[in-house]
């Protein structure tokens, strides 16, 4: 009896000591700054440690691997780098130390995969900075990169990749007007660069973004105005390395007009962290449990888009003709099998009587008598009745 006792006892304590080795510094109380852990519904991080009176912390942080690190930016304007500096804090001795100012004129601290760089941006529109990681700290900023069109965002993955926002054969270095997010390689003699294009990539500035290390999904700023007011929306790269219909992350998140970037997730996906504010008085960093919304969003409805815009067509009075909407022009994400199709004039009414569309297989077909424009509109819908619409014009010409 005494033995099987004490083999009982060896087993608890075996499982006790199993349990405190998975433990990390992540799952401590300590972690995060000490601050309470945040719901579904996003709340302030850290309030009133990071910034300054009469200043704002905001844009992307970084956590290093370990979580005992965190970095972020500090400023006192919106647009205006005047004042911009990378703060820290640092767990040692027991007890979380800062904020400290680890740099001035940088923002937006990102580290390398290995954790061993932090790379900023800040020292020009075509420039990204990097320091390396040394016993006594971090190393002087100096120059990664510098080019002549604009790279915002700077984001590098497990696989190499790097992604930026960027206005690249869209304008001067200097023109926010025109930013798409795009892929980069680097090499001692070339750059590779890969504009994202459709679907996230809208008319406009597409500089603010979040990509996960492994590339599985993307965190984009989407519907900017103007005045880079957005939504929180999420994309998931595809077996053939497009990418899906971006999605809202919810009504919680996207709770009216708002001035959202900085996105960043931690390396688990359980938090997402994100900059919100109407105005400088009101602009702070916030946070939000992840890894279940994004494991929902996965699996909710993908809304049907228009990829390629349907090209005019130019026919002649009295011959008859074929047009079959190509395959690339409406994409549906949940399969396009699912979308059914109807066709009408751009004003919502019937079709010409010489003109008809099999919507089965998505093709006009008519014996125009006279000269003149058409305006069409087609319309995909998926089975979730969520919808897209595509435009072109039939121009009729006499014999």
């Amino acid at each position: 009896m005494k033995a099987i006792y004490f083999l009982f006892l060896v087993l608890l304590i075996g499982l006790g000591a199993c349990n405190h080795q998975s433990m990390t510094f992540w799952d401590s109380p300590n972690a995060y700054l000490g601050q309470t852990l945040p719901s579904d519904t996003p709340k302030i991080f850290a309030p009133g440690l990071l910034a300054e009176k009469d200043a704002l912390a905001g844009d992307r942080v970084a956590f290093s691997h370990d979580g005992k690190e965190f970095y972020y930016s500090h400023n006192t304007k919106w647009f205006d780098l005047t004042n911009v500096k990378t703060k820290y804090f640092k767990y040692e001795n027991n007890k979380w130390n800062g904020p400290i100012t680890l740099n001035e004129h940088y923002y937006a601290p990102t580290f390398s995969p290995d954790g061993k760089v932090l790379y900023f941006i800040g020292g020009g529109a075509g420039e990204v900075m990097q320091s390396n990681r040394t016993d006594s700290g971090w190393s002087k900023p100096v120059i990664f990169i510098k080019k002549s069109y604009g790279l915002y965002d700077f984001l590098p993955t497990a696989s190499g990749n790097i992604y930026a926002g960027s206005n690249y054969g869209r304008g001067t270095v200097n023109d926010w007007s025109n930013y798409n997010i795009c892929s980069f390689k680097f090499t001692d003699t070339d750059t590779i660069i890969q504009n994202l294009g459709t679907p996230l990539n809208e008319p406009g500035f597409n500089g603010d973004f979040f990509i996960s290390k492994d590339e599985s999904y993307i965190i984009i700023s989407a519907k900017e105005t103007k005045d880079f007011e957005c939504e929180l929306y999420i994309s998931f790269r595809k077996t053939d390395n497009t990418w899906t219909n971006p999605k809202s992350l919810g009504k919680l998140i996207n709770d009216g007009i708002a001035h959202r970037w900085g996105q960043y997730v931690t390396s688990d996906n359980k938090y997402l962290f994100y900059t919100r504010g109407n105005s400088e008085k009101n602009c702070f960093i916030y946070w939000v449990r992840f890894d279940k919304l994004l494991d929902s969003l996965k699996h909710t409805n993908f809304e049907p888009y228009l990829k390629t815009q349907i090209k005019d067509q130019r026919e002649t009075a009295g011959h008859s003709f074929v047009y079959a909407i190509p395959d690339s022009a409406f994409i549906d994400d949940d399969g396009n099998n699912t979308l059914t199709y109807t066709a009408s004039l751009d004003n919502g009414t019937s079709l010409p009587s010489w003109l008809s569309f099999n919507s089965k297989t998505v093709t006009f077909s008519g014996l125009p008598t006279t000269a003149g424009v058409i305006a069409i509109k087609v319309i995909a819908t998926d089975t979730a009745m969520a919808f897209v619409s595509g435009k072109f014009e039939i121009h009729v010409v006499e014999k």
